[in-house]
């Protein structure tokens, strides 16, 4: 088996990711205000709910496309300019993934609700469709890969997957404009669904 010579593309890849999931975080906040009282206070902490939900369903779509890119690196023992493009634009859309969460968990519960989740689920899509033109590239130059025979039927499952993932959100976008609780809804069970199909279909490898 040839070494495997992705170490430094996945560390660069695993702090991008940290920082993402740090700058969810980040955005959660109270001002400081007048008249702050005990009572107030947890009036206000509960207040911004739709924040916390925001943060929620985006940490765990976060963390389900970590768990996929993580597999990803473990089917292939080499990165070629193409693969390290694509990763790259695949860290982009992740890294801006707090301005759509933000933006959703602003104004929940205002007038501008549709607008809101249609960007955040149009933008969960575009880094759904980033992950599945990485996939492609790599099935595409199999040479890179650890083990052909073990690694291309658990791509053709994830490409499957993302497929199928690209046309849920493209339809919450649009149902974003019609009802905003069902498009949310659908990008929190987005969940189970990456779940399964980041799970692995063969053996771990060796």
């Amino acid at each position: 088996m040839k070494e495997k010579k992705t170490a430094r593309i996945e560390a660069f890849s695993d702090g991008i990711f940290g920082v993402a999931i740090t700058l969810l975080a980040i955005e959660i906040g109270i001002t400081e205000y007048e008249g702050a009282s005990n009572i107030n206070l947890w009036h206000k902490i509960l207040e911004k709910w739709p924040e916390y939900f925001a943060y929620f369903n985006s940490f765990a779509t976060v963390l389900l496309i970590w768990m996929g890119h993580h597999k990803i690196f473990n089917h292939i023992r080499a990165a070629n300019q193409g693969i390290m493009l694509m990763n790259g634009m695949v860290l982009l859309f992740v890294v801006l993934f707090p301005f759509p969460t933000k933006t959703v968990g602003t104004f929940i519960g205002t007038d501008a609700v549709n607008t809101a989740v249609a960007f955040y689920a149009g933008y969960t899509g575009m880094i759904v469709m980033s992950m599945l033109v990485l996939n492609l590239i790599i099935v595409n130059n199999k040479v890179l890969l650890v083990s052909p025979g073990k690694s291309l039927p658990w791509f053709q499952n994830m490409i499957k997957g993302q497929i199928l993932g690209v046309f849920v959100y493209a339809v919450a976008t649009v149902v974003a404009f019609y009802s905003a609780t069902i498009a949310l809804l659908l990008t929190f069970g987005m969940w189970v669904f990456w779940a399964i199909v980041t799970k692995d279909t063969v053996e771990e490898l060796e």
